[in-house]
């Protein structure tokens, strides 16, 4: 499970497309699922 971060808080990728783009959910609020450019998140080591 991969975990980035985003507008400053922990997400979980859920899918990535060939766009570019990625499918992310919120750690925090699991209804919290955002559409969102590769180049907008900050990986999580």
């Amino acid at each position: 499970m991969e975990v980035v971060r985003y507008e400053g808080k922990l997400y979980t990728v859920i899918y990535k497309y060939t766009s570019g783009y990625w499918e992310i959910k919120e750690k925090e609020n699991r209804f919290n699922i955002q559409l969102v450019h590769q180049s907008e998140v900050q990986q999580v080591s």
